[in-house]
């Protein structure tokens, strides 16, 4: 006769170790670091995935890469793969209990960061991840956001490779995933833009939400998906010299040619400001801002007339010497979030002379309430006023959006629902073209009508206040 015998297991230290041991005995945990494999952090990145498509908090994918870097022979110098385990005990010891890290090859690993953490905090951790081995391992990190990368756990793993990959292209720490600089940083067999082509300038509207006119035209390159990454970068360290030589002269070849084509504006009556988004890779070069102020001069270009725009993460990692002399010259000076969380950099980065404050308007649906979405705008409103500064919204894209963010205080914006990028030629028949507020594209005037059609609602519809 058969017998069923049931084996009951108390909750404890036991319980825990014999199943770390069945982990080790099944090949998930490795024998001499102590941390996963990649298949039980892939597990819990997909339980990750489903806990925030059900309201649950946000979080970060960081892909780690190491390189031993070469030194000098002899009985001191530690092997590779004792390195590698030294990492690995690192990562733990200085890990959250709800942080996960996993081995997922010879010299790359995987760490999970639950509780929507900041960008900036990100870095700081990056940093501090690489501090202890200086001078004997060069450590590269890639980082994804979830959800505001992706919402699937495939997506976000390849997300955070490339930025691996980026990070390790530009010789930086820690590199946030940027779609627009992919294509440059994955395909480095792609022949690289002529430098005439990669300074062509194109003219980004940014409206006067009180008043409805132009408030400026933001300068950007064309069709230059370096230029674009670089104008808007969110990682650490510093590329070689000659790269950054060459960022130097692509981004005074822009200015160049925009201000030549401004000026010739003006000499046709159309008087316009103008912005320039200045690189973070550059805030610390010491040849750039008196480069760009005797370009300034050349074309006779009031200081005032020409506002410069600066990530507020890059401010507080490069510091803001070069911002410093522009603004002594009467350049004004914007701070840019693009979602990054500016109210920490701001507290510890913020120069003296701050002329307006740019935030990312699609960053707000990631929060969960319309409560917190109006209090994050009035809030930012209300820093603004007491700095004096204006408050813009990037990443307008209806005018359901537009129209409350106006309602809520914010001064300017720009994006789809404001007006496309404009080469140089078509500017002066855009503004002539313009009564009153300008009109916004047809997929945004149909969003007024009927907001969510493509399958997503707008900030505003969410937002509107009752």
């Amino acid at each position: 006769m058969n017998q069923l015998r049931i084996v009951v297991m108390e909750d404890g230290p036991l319980q825990e170790q014999d199943h770390d041991a069945t982990l080790r005995h099944l090949g998930l945990i490795d024998a001499r670091t102590g941390l996963p494999h990649r298949d039980l952090l892939l597990d819990r990145l997909g339980q990750a995935v489903a806990s925030v498509s059900r309201g649950g908090a946000a979080f970060a994918l960081m892909c780690i890469g190491l390189s031993v870097l070469p030194g000098p022979p002899g009985p001191s110098r530690a092997e590779p793969e004792a390195l590698r385990d030294e990492f690995a005990h690192q990562l733990l010891a200085m890990s959250r209990h709800t942080d996960s890290f996993a081995l997922s090859g010879p010299d790359e690993f995987l760490a999970l960061i639950p509780g929507n953490p900041s960008v900036g905090g990100l870095m700081a951790m990056g940093q501090k991840i690489a501090a202890g081995f200086a001078g004997r391992l060069q450590v590269h990190i890639g980082v994804a956001l979830c959800p505001r990368h992706a919402a699937d756990a495939g997506v976000l793993l390849q997300q955070a490779c490339a930025a691996l990959e980026q990070a390790r292209a530009a010789q930086v720490i820690t590199a946030l995933y940027e779609p627009r600089g992919l294509g440059t940083a994955v395909r480095g067999e792609a022949a690289p833009e002529p430098e005439d082509a990669a300074c062509t300038p194109g003219f980004v509207p940014v409206i006067d939400l009180q008043e409805g006119g132009l408030l400026r035209l933001q300068i950007v390159t064309a069709g230059a998906a370096v230029t674009h990454s670089d104008f808007a970068p969110t990682s650490i360290g510093s590329p070689p010299r000659q790269d950054r030589s060459q960022q130097v002269r692509q981004l005074l070849g822009t200015l160049d040619r925009a201000l030549q084509a401004a000026s010739d504006w003006r000499r046709q009556g159309l008087k316009l400001r103008l912005s320039l988004p200045l690189p973070g890779r550059l805030l610390d070069e010491p040849t750039l801002a008196p480069a760009l102020l005797a370009l300034l001069d050349r074309h006779r270009w009031p200081a005032p007339d020409l506002t410069v725009e600066a990530r507020s993460a890059a401010i507080m990692q490069r510091g803001a010497e070069v911002i410093e002399v522009l603004s002594n010259a009467g350049v004004p000076l914007s701070i840019d979030d693009e979602g990054d969380g500016m109210a920490l950099h701001l507290a510890m980065a913020a120069p003296a002379s701050v002329a307006e404050l740019k935030f990312d308007s699609t960053s707000l649906g990631l929060l969960r309430s319309e409560a917190q979405r109006i209090a994050v705008v009035r809030a930012l409103v209300a820093l603004a006023r007491g700095w004096q500064a204006r408050v813009v919204a990037t990443g307008v894209d209806d005018l359901l959006t537009r129209a409350w963010l106006a309602e809520l205080g914010c001064d300017a914006a720009q994006g789809p629902a404001c007006g496309r990028e404009l080469p140089a030629d078509q500017v002066p028949a855009w503004c002539a073209g313009r009564s009153g507020p300008p009109q916004a594209p047809a997929s945004a005037a149909g969003s007024r009508l009927a907001p969510g059609q493509s399958g997503t609602t707008s900030v505003a519809e969410r937002s509107r206040p009752r």
